[in-house]
């Protein structure tokens, strides 16, 4: 007789998933707390905290780990239940933030260093599309929304591989991903789409999932110290980083080091803690949000608050505090009250109601 595999994932939260979800929103924070106190007050710009940015690749580590243990569940994969529910979470606050900083380019151009504000750049910031609108920059206008370009195409692969062909593995996935990077390496295409899509840091999805694959064999019979190990080495591998600018590598020297945290966190912080928790849920909101606090207290309170002098630590305090606080604020008033919204609208849609009664006949 074979031995058995592991137990079905269940879908009980995953405290160290939620843990890393707020420190890698704090990292990006802090990096853009970083780059632009040094790009607005004149300071030495390799001191910026680079490695801070590494918390977008933790972000899509855990990502390509999450979507490995939803389409792993027991039972039937229900592919657009899948499509409407990552929609639902990631689309509705990005929309409201993306027209926001659309109305504000319109209404107060002199606020951004390179204003685009027509309709068809609008258009594919809200669809999740890298086109190349003017001067190869694939970009939409919230800065940081690129990571989500990147998310929903990830999406949209495991919705296909999985929910079309059965592929409960994300095989066909990662093969997939690990097949663009190469013709990107391969080819270094010119077009910006093409280099977006071909980019190596879509390996980081693949991390995640080798990374739910290896802590789904092990977590029943017994890790010993590896997950710390791994915890330590890759917290140890990002630190030493500190100020190492963004390159070519980077899903080897930030990429590989997330992995091995979220590796070792699996195996290690297990423990409840209610304001860490309250920190994994606000991450979305205060990725989305944090650019604006940022802009505002350093562009505009402190250059019409010159009598009071504070430490640059002060300053640092000040502006993440102010970001948890927006970030809580958005995610309750806006993002989770929107996302349930859609989610029960999307459900209710014809489209919708008619598949699912489709699939149901086709399992009966």
């Amino acid at each position: 007789m074979s031995a058995a595999g592991p137990p079905p994932v269940s879908s009980q939260t995953l405290y160290s998933v939620q843990y890393l979800r707020a420190a890698a929103a704090l990292a990006v924070l802090l990096y853009h707390i970083s780059a632009l106190s040094q790009q607005t007050w004149g300071l030495d710009p390799e001191r910026i905290d680079h490695a801070g940015a590494a918390g977008v690749d933790l972000f899509f580590v855990i990502s390509g780990f999450i979507m490995a243990m939803i389409v792993a569940r027991p039972g039937n994969f229900d592919g657009r239940e899948f499509w409407v529910r990552r929609i639902a979470r990631v689309a509705p606050a990005y929309w409201v933030i993306t027209l926001v900083v659309f109305g504000l380019i319109w209404l107060k151009p002199q606020l951004f260093n390179a204003p685009i504000s027509d309709i068809s750049t609008l258009l594919t910031s809200l669809s999740f599309i890298a086109l190349d609108h003017g001067g190869g920059n694939t970009g939409p206008l919230l800065v940081v929304g690129w990571t989500l370009n990147y998310e929903m195409f990830f999406y949209a692969l495991v919705a296909l591989a999985a929910g079309l062909f059965g592929d409960r593995r994300l095989i066909g996935v990662s093969v997939a991903l690990i097949t663009l990077i190469a013709l990107g390496q391969w080819l270094r295409p010119v077009n910006p789409t093409l280099v977006f899509y071909t980019d190596p840091i879509l390996f980081e999805f693949v991390l995640g999932i080798l990374v739910f694959k290896s802590w789904n064999q092990t977590r029943t019979t017994g890790q010993g110290l590896a997950p710390l190990a791994m915890l330590v080495a890759g917290s140890i591998l990002l630190l030493i980083q500190w100020e190492r600018p963004v390159g070519d590598m980077r899903t080897v020297f930030w990429g590989v080091p997330a992995a091995a945290i979220l590796y070792g966190a699996l195996g290690t912080l297990n423990f409840r803690n209610s304001l860490l928790l309250r920190l994994g849920d606000w991450s979305y909101a205060l990725y989305l949000t944090h650019v604006f606090v940022i802009s505002l207290y350093i562009k505009h309170i402190i250059s019409r608050v010159t009598f009071i002098e504070l430490p640059w630590q002060v300053h640092y305090l000040i502006m993440v505090g102010a970001a948890c606080v927006v970030a809580a604020m958005f995610h309750v008033l806006v993002e989770r009250p929107l996302s349930r919204w859609m989610l029960h609208r999307m459900r209710r849609s014809p489209v919708f109601t008619a598949s699912s009664s489709q699939a149901a006949k086709n399992t009966a």
